[in-house]
Formats: structure tokens, C-alpha cells, sequence
């Protein structure tokens, strides 16, 4: 089955908000180092505006670099096709599954979800999931199911702030060579979505933009190609 779910290829840990020395990006990399020993599973639990999908990109895009095959689910996006996406997906390195609590309460999801918890559980294997809230305040009808979230490591990440967020938006264009200043960077803030998701695609358009005008990046010219 072609899942729709692809990697944007500019969400490493190297351009997570937290950094490359942020406390869940060295916990993820060691999880990797430790991998050939034992099974590495970690939930990281937080707000849609916390940098948690951010992560499981950078995880996936990681485990490429180290030449190990690796899957994203996005259950916001896969959702509609049911649980038996998860149907071969225990012969990968490394799963991410992303948004759990959308599936909470669905019998045929949790039990799916447990069992390939138990086939992947070998070394070998690093399993992240992340969901908005911490596995006892799920919902989870099976108690198996909640019980295996709750093992290895949980890592609860905080909501992004104004400030975190006009930061992610001038390190991510300054990667991209464009220089962003902290009064664009905030005047987007001001005008859009706080959504990060939302906010990097506008910086795409302003990206593609600025290339094809030779223009730097001011908040008259934000205005004129955005149409604010």
C-alpha cells in the first residue's frame, strides 16, 4: 500500500528548534548507538506546536543517513486506510508513528498497535511514537496496549513559544541561505498561523520568491508576495 506520507528534507536534528544539543535529540541519537544491544523505544508526549513531529522527521531522515530502513506514520494522514498499515512494518529498523492519540479508543487500532509493539520489540529495532498527551491520559481501552507506552522512555516536550518560534524561522532560513530578520521573522507571526507547519511553507514561498525576484527578504516585499 502507497502510503501518502512523505519526509521534508530540511527537519533533521541539526534544525530542531531545541537543537542539536537539546536533551531529546541526544537522547535520540543514543538510542541509535545502542541499538545492535537491545530494542530502543521512546514516547515523547506534547502539544501540536512543540517541535514533536519535527522529530520523528529528523529520526527517520537520521536512520537513512546511517543506511537503516525506516517508515514515518502519520496517523493524521493514514488513518482513513486503518490499522493494517501496520501490517509489514516489523521487518524495518526503525518505525515512527506519529499523532496516537487519534486512534485511541479504536479497538481494531489498539489491538494492531499491540501487537506489533510485540513483533518489533527485538534488538535490532527503535520504535518512537508521539502523541499529545502522556499514555495513562489516553484513553486507551486495552490495558496491554498502555501498559507497553509506558515502557523505555517518555519525553515530555514543551509548546513552542512566540520567541522559540521566530528563532526556528531565521535558523531555518539562514540554513536555506536567506536571511531572515528577527523583525520579519515576527511580523509572519503577527500576520499568519502560528502553526509551524504552516509558517515553513510560507517560508518556502517567500524562499522561491526571493530567488526569482533577486530580492532580500523585507516586510514590504512579505507583504506584496503574500498579499497581506
Amino acid at each position: 500500500m502507497a502510503l501518502p506520507v512523505t519526509l521534508p528534507d530540511d527537519e533533521t536534528y541539526a534544525s530542531y528548534f531545541g537543537g542539536e544539543d537539546s536533551l531529546e535529540v541526544n537522547h535520540l541519537k543514543a538510542a541509535f548507538e545502542h541499538l545492535t544491544q537491545q530494542f530502543q523505544y521512546t514516547y515523547l508526549c506534547g502539544l501540536g506546536d512543540s517541535g514533536k513531529s519535527h522529530l520523528l522527521y529528523a529520526t527517520c531522515i537520521h536512520a537513512q543517513e546511517q543506511g537503516l530502513s525506516s517508515m514515518l506514520l502519520s496517523l493524521s494522514e493514514v488513518q482513513q486506510f486503518g490499522a493494517q498499515v501496520l501490517e509489514g512494518l516489523d521487518t524495518l529498523d526503525v518505525v515512527c508513528i506519529d499523532d496516537l492519540h487519534l486512534v485511541a479508543g479504536d479497538e481494531a487500532w489498539e489491538k494492531a498497535l499491540f501487537n506489533f509493539f510485540n513483533r518489533f520489540n527485538e534488538p535490532g529495532k527503535l520504535l518512537l511514537i508521539s502523541a499529545d498527551l502522556l499514555p495513562d491520559m489516553l484513553n486507551i481501552t486495552l490495558p496491554d496496549l498502555e501498559s507497553r507506552l509506558k515502557w523505555g522512555t517518555t519525553l515530555q516536550i514543551r509548546s513552542m513559544s512566540d520567541d522559540d518560534k521566530a528563532q526556528a524561522l531565521t535558523n531555518r532560513a539562514k540554513m536555506r541561505g536567506l536571511e531572515l530578520s528577527d523583525d520579519c521573522a515576527r511580523f509572519l507571526l503577527t500576520r499568519l498561523s502560528r502553526d509551524m507547519r504552516a509558517l515553513l511553507d510560507v517560508l518556502d514561498t517567500l524562499d522561491h520568491a526571493s530567488m526569482a525576484a533577486q530580492r532580500k527578504l523585507t516586510i514590504p516585499f512579505i507583504k506584496a508576495t503574500l498579499k497581506l
